[in-house]
This record gives structure tokens, sequence and C-alpha cells, in this order.
């Protein structure tokens, strides 16, 4: 009877154990791998792979929720999902997107990749410029053309050293230039570039490939590959561009290679940071081996099946060191079938004169022994005052120079033309063969005649 007893015994306890589990709130299980046992490796591995399969066929100006977790503000009136991975929704109905930064105990990590047209001509419907947003970051004033959108990055709470740091990529087509407006700033890129903004402190913009051309308050900088430039932010929400960019320096390559690379339209590789300024007037030797790819070589050749580098430089009648200096290459006997290799030409060009090359020649041979700012561009305008409706030119004399810029644009020729509407300063920069830059203005003032309602002061 005693075993009988404890046997009804725990039939009572098993249904009492029922009925109370029925009655309360079920506690959640975990599963046999939750977040917290994962390293924070393999959750970003395991988060870039869900935005890769979620988000890789978005078209142009959508928006897509590539990992938990985002937060999205609609324009006013607009009422859409956008709170699961996969979720896609149109970049016009968008005002604000938060992602999370990397929560080890919950397993979240947020990433929202967008493409949108920017201001890339309509004729180009497959090309986008991408927008990779990732970790505690914001991104406001969202539109197609991107023309007053404000980044803020806040720095990342988790002990994990190797969780990228928040972040936004941009990534332009490849052989195509898009001109956005970035917390004030005028950004026009051709590459691929990387983005912090930290409130009431600086807005930094790195250049992984290509180059990105930032100007603010009358100054511009080129950033190359490498590179880095940062300004100052400021204003009512700390986010502001307050001043002009700094002077190119070393960017932070650990941090760029720890960025979510994979996610972008086309993969990149990583260069090494330029070599930091020199603190002295004069050039120093060792900035001759600081390599950036030529950025006056505006076209691109594929390296085919059984090509050398030596007769693909005959191809474009360079020669070898010039074709190899221009691209970084370090190893003239090791060159890639598809590798993409800057050059100065299209292929049905004729081959230029031997003074062509020579003078190709001499730019990898800056002058040593005078300082960068002895340079004087000799900038001026034929006539510093016009009257509305009218137009002057702007001329300039520059040699021993590696690249001139006007307006931020790459200049052809020694002068441009201008037909201010009103008062402007126009501003030339020069870069020079140590990777230095200088900034040269000249300012046009417009007359515009007055109207008067006053028929007596008429005439």
């Amino acid at each position: 009877m005693s075993r009988m007893k404890v046997v009804v015994w725990l039939v009572v306890l098993v249904l009492a154990a029922c009925n109370l589990s029925q009655s309360d709130e079920p506690t959640p299980t975990l599963p046999t791998e939750t977040p917290a046992t994962l390293s924070c490796d393999t959750l970003v591995t395991r988060a870039l792979e869900k935005a890769n399969q979620s988000c890789n066929m978005i078209g142009r100006n959508q928006a897509c929720y590539g990992n938990n977790l985002v937060r999205a503000e609609f324009q006013p009136n607009i009422t859409l999902s956008f709170a699961n991975s996969g979720d896609v929704v149109d970049v016009s109905t968008l005002r604000q997107l938060t992602t999370a930064p990397l929560d080890e105990t919950q397993g979240t990590w947020g990433i929202a990749l967008l493409k949108v047209q920017a201001n890339l001509a309509d004729t180009l419907p497959g090309q986008n410029v991408t927008f990779l947003l990732f970790g505690n970051a914001v991104l406001d004033n969202i539109s197609p053309t991107m023309q007053a959108v404000v980044l803020k990055t806040g720095i990342a709470s988790t002990t994990c050293e190797s969780v990228p740091k928040s972040a936004l990529m941009l990534q332009s087509p490849e052989g195509t230039q898009a001109t956005m407006n970035i917390n004030g700033a005028s950004v026009t890129l051709g590459s691929t570039a990387y983005l912090t903004a930290e409130e009431n402190s600086e807005l930094t913009i790195a250049t992984i490939e290509g180059s990105a051309i930032v100007s603010a308050s009358n100054i511009t900088r080129i950033v190359q590959p490498g590179a880095q430039v940062r300004l100052p932010l400021g204003g009512t929400d700390g986010l502001q561009v307050s001043g002009p960019p700094s002077e190119p320096e070393p960017y932070e390559i650990q941090e760029v290679i720890q960025a979510p690379l994979p996610l972008l339209e086309r993969l990149v590789q990583v260069p090494q940071p330029i070599a930091p300024a020199p603190t002295s007037t004069s050039v120093p030797v060792q900035a001759t081996t600081v390599c950036v790819p030529r950025q006056d070589w505006n076209f691109s050749y594929r390296v085919q099946a059984g090509q050398t580098l030596f007769q693909i430089a005959q191809l474009f009648g360079v020669s070898v060191n010039e074709l190899q200096q221009a691209n970084c290459i370090t190893n003239p006997n090791q060159i890639q079938v598809g590798q993409q290799l800057r050059v100065p030409r299209q292929l049905a060009t004729a081959v230029p004169s031997a003074t062509v090359t020579t003078q190709a020649t001499e730019t990898l041979q800056p002058t040593l022994t005078s300082a960068p700012t002895a340079i004087n561009p000799n900038l001026r305008a034929d006539q510093s005052t016009i009257n509305a409706g009218e137009c002057t030119t702007i001329r300039w004399d520059v040699t021993n120079v590696s690249q001139v810029y006007f307006q931020g644009q790459p200049a052809r020729g020694n002068s441009q033309e201008v037909c201010p509407t009103s008062d402007t300063t126009y501003t030339l920069l020069l870069v020079y063969e140590n990777g230095q830059q200088a900034p040269f203005s000249v300012r046009v003032q417009v007359i515009v005649p007055q109207v008067t309602d006053d028929p007596d002061k008429i005439g």
C-alpha cells in the first residue's frame, strides 16, 4: 500500500505542475544555442550572412532591413512595416533610420542597406549609390537625392574588440561620380568611403578606393585611398559641419578592415594608410614612396588572359614603370586576369608621342628642394566685377603639380568660364606630388540692378 500511495502522490504533483503552467505566463526557454553563448565574431558573421541574403536584390531608391535591430521613422501619414530582416521600403517614404549597436546578450546588431539615385543620370537605371549603415548609427533627412542627409554615429559599449565600429559606408558605381550633402558638407564620391560622425566632435570621411572630394567653408580637399579628412561638428544638434575639412591624414585601417565590406555592391581592397604629412617646409624624400593611384588616369582596362604588364603598357604607349606606379602594383610580374587597371586613355586612342610619355614620367619625380606652398598659380579673373547675366573667365598657371581641381572638379586646361548670378568665391585646389594640397581662391562680384516700384525713381 505504501508504494501505491507514493505513485498516487507523484501523479498528483505532476497534475498540479501542469495546472500551474497553464494558469501562469509561460517561462521562455533558451534554445540549445542562445545568443549569449555565441562569440561576438559568430554574431557578426551571422548578421552579415543574414543581411546579404535578405538585401541582395533591392533596387534603386529602396531600403532594406538587413539585421536586427533597425528602427525606421517614416514621412508623415505613411505607415509601413520595417521591423524584420528582409523588409524593403521605398527611400522616399523614409525620414530616418536608426541601427542598434551590437548586444552580445540579445544577439542583435543593426544593419540597414539603401540604394539611392543621388544625382546619377536617369539613363543609368541599374546604377546606384550604396549606403550601408551599421551599429550605433542614425541616418536622418533621408531622400532619393541625399542632398541634406545627417549622419550620427555613437561609440559602441561592447567589450568585443573585433566588432566593427559604428559607421556609414558609401559606394558609387565604378566610373561615375555622385554628389551629396552630408551634415552640411558637399561630398563628391567616385569611390568607396567610410564615414563616422560623433555629436559635437567631428565628421570623418575616409577613402578606401577611388577618390572623394570634400568641400566646406570654401575649402576643398581631395581624399585619396588610405587617407581621411576631419570636419568639426557643432550647431544646435551638434551634427552640422562648422568648419573646413582638415588636411588629408592617414586613415584608421583597422576600423576599415573590420567594417562589413562584403555587403557592398562592389568588392574592394583595403589600401595601406598614406604616410603622415611632413612637419618641415621641405618635402622629405620618403614621401615619394607613398603610393596613390593616378587620379588623372580616368579610364580603366581589364587584364585579359595571357597578358603581361609589359604588353598592356605597350598598348597604351607608356612604360611598365609608369603603369606599375599608377596602379600601385608592387610586383609587375603578378597581375591577375580580370584585374582593373587605371590607364591614361581609351584603347582606341592613338599611341601618344614620346614627348607626352616623358611628361608623364616626369610627374613621378617630385622636386624635393622646394616647399609645396612655393607654387603660385597666379589665379585671376579676366573681370573681377561683372553685371548680372554676364560671364568671365578664371585663369591660372601651374607646373610641377600632380592634380588641379576647380570648384571640386578635375580641371581641364588652365582656364574656366564662369557665369555667376551673385557674388561668388571660386577655389582652385593644387595637389602636389607628395600628396599635400593647397587651395587658392578668387572672388567675382556681380552687380545686380536695383528694381523699384516707384515710377518717379525710374530713369
